[in-house]
């Protein structure tokens, strides 16, 4: 648990599926105000009713919480209000202690819509292309964050700053690079927090002769630029670090 003395949040680690439905429901709503285009592309939305609201955060809590179970890279924590005990924000810090991609880079399926759906391929392009860049620069131990949100009513109120020094408390003892795909909106939070940015990605979702739902995709969740910032260990941004992680050898650190 994370406490900054005068602070009226505390982040802590989940531990438990109903805890992580609570900081889903901050997710969708930092998503969705405003509209974050790429959210609706990842995350299982099949419709905007109240009663599909409902079901699709209870089908994303379920698919995210059984990934994170998997996964032992995976920690979950949230920022909660002191006062009052409601989520403010929260997200997922992967802190992997080897090289996650020993077979280099791959495809990344969707596994949350239908197979062979235009969504689903859609969604695996996105995602492949995004991660394409980590998969190829870090074979080798290292962190990173997703899915950072901060509901609405906690917005500029230091929640995200939190989210982050839980993640650096941990990865800078061991000397870990720390690595995100982050949009734009967030890029002044990360800058802050140590990072560079290295890359500005785009997406190519284009496809010849397509039909009516992947155009229409394409309208809705076109992604604005990924931005690809980078932190080396500690954020110690000296003039004998590397240009990028695509520079970093063995002996670099040392």
């Amino acid at each position: 648990m994370l406490k900054m003395e005068g602070s009226p949040f505390e982040v802590k680690e989940i531990h438990t599926k109903e805890e992580y439905a609570r900081l889903v429901e901050v997710l969708w709503a930092a998503n969705f105000k405003p509209y974050n285009p790429v959210f609706t592309a990842v995350h299982p939305v099949s419709g905007h009713s109240a009663e599909d609201r409902i079901r699709d955060k209870a089908y994303d809590t379920e698919i995210r919480w059984a990934a994170h179970e998997k996964n032992p890279a995976s920690h979950l924590i949230y920022a909660i209000d002191k006062e009052t005990g409601r989520v403010a924000g929260g997200c997922e810090w992967l802190i992997f202690h080897d090289n996650p991609f020993p077979k280099g880079p791959l495809p990344i399926a969707c596994t949350w819509y239908p197979e062979g759906s235009e969504r689903a391929e859609y969604t695996s392009r996105f995602l492949s292309q995004a991660f394409f860049p980590r998969q190829c620069w870090f074979q080798r131990a290292h962190a990173g964050v997703n899915a950072m949100g901060v509901h609405p009513d906690y917005r500029r109120r230091g929640v995200g700053r939190l989210l982050m020094e839980w993640g650096h408390e941990r990865i800078d003892p061991l000397g870990y690079e720390s690595f995100i795909e982050g949009s734009p909106i967030g890029r002044w939070l990360y800058e802050e927090c140590g990072y560079r940015r290295v890359v500005s990605l785009n997406i190519d979702l284009d496809k010849k002769d397509p039909n009516e739902e992947w155009s229409r995709l394409v309208y809705e969740c076109r992604p604005p630029a990924i931005l690809l910032l980078w932190r080396p260990p500690r954020g110690e941004l000296t003039d004998k670090v590397p240009s990028g992680p695509w520079a970093v050898t063995k002996e670099t650190w040392r």
